[in-house]
């Protein structure tokens, strides 16, 4: 026999209705944020813990924001005569999505309040039609400043294919599709085109998708194919493919580069 789905729309042990039977319907709209639940095995209420728990392949949806987990947890607290909801826990193949970004991983924790969503585990990932981010250890995100945080053996990918790896990134988005406008990168920072044969090394790269430019310093390597530059600071262009590297004359630290010719294949070599 197939699990009975358990289907709750605007739940009313979350949002009690009783204070807003004698309201319009416009009124409503804007004092009741609509809610809906789905489970296939179970939905619990525990009064004296002041918390709801969903579990097998749940989906809920509010304020635009979607989450699908194999468990959710919603606590809540009574303000002015209903229960708020204040924060929500998934456990378990958990994909959040609202509009075109969307988040994957095995634990997360939303804050209601902040509008800020961690998610933790061995790998979780955050998308959006401008990049690609994916950690070991866990990426943050806050709905509010549009700002993205992530540790853990980081990867990100841009639309170009390039490659933005690091020990830690911070990540700043822009509008409602949630338009990467700036990362940076910090800790063994590595920058990749395989397909142009680009690759660049630093402590610190900070990219920004406006002129499409990536500044690095710290022990600056720049390869492309089988030249290598080295200096204190670089610029890449990713819409050339130009690279500029600097050293640093206080210092004594002098730019140092090896290029290798490439050698043109004759038919029959």
């Amino acid at each position: 026999m197939k699990p009975k789905k358990i289907y709750l729309l605007i739940f009313y042990l979350i949002f009690s209705l009783c204070p807003y039977l004698a309201l319009s319907k416009e009124d409503q709209k804007e004092k009741l944020s609509k809610l809906t639940v789905e489970a296939d095995e179970s939905l619990e209420w525990f009064e004296k813990e002041k918390y709801y728990l969903a579990k097998g392949n749940v989906i809920l949806r509010k304020d635009g924001l979607i989450l699908k987990a194999n468990l959710v947890k919603a606590l809540y607290i009574e303000e002015n005569g209903e229960n708020k909801l204040t924060k929500i826990t998934a456990k378990t193949n958990v994909i959040l999505t609202k509009g075109k970004a969307k988040a994957t991983g095995q634990f997360m924790t939303y804050d209601l309040n902040s509008k800020i969503a961690l998610i933790t585990g061995p790998f979780q990932t955050f998308s959006s039609p401008s990049g690609h981010i994916q950690s070991s250890k866990m990426i943050k995100f806050n709905d509010l400043n549009k700002k993205a945080e992530a540790s853990g053996n980081v990867k990100i990918t841009l639309p170009n294919k390039t490659t933005i790896f690091g020990e830690n990134v911070k990540a700043d988005f822009t509008g409602k599709e949630q338009t990467l406008k700036k990362a940076t990168a910090k800790g063994n920072v590595v920058v990749e085109n395989v397909k142009k044969g680009q690759k660049s090394k630093a402590d610190l790269g900070v990219y920004n998708s406006s002129d499409e430019i990536i500044k690095l310093t710290g022990n600056v390597v720049i390869i492309n194919k089988k030249s290598t530059i080295r200096g204190s600071k670089g610029i890449t262009n990713l819409k050339s493919g130009i690279s500029n590297i600097i050293g640093n004359r206080k210092k004594g630290q002098r730019v140092k580069g090896v290029f290798s010719p490439t050698k043109n294949k004759v038919k029959g070599d």
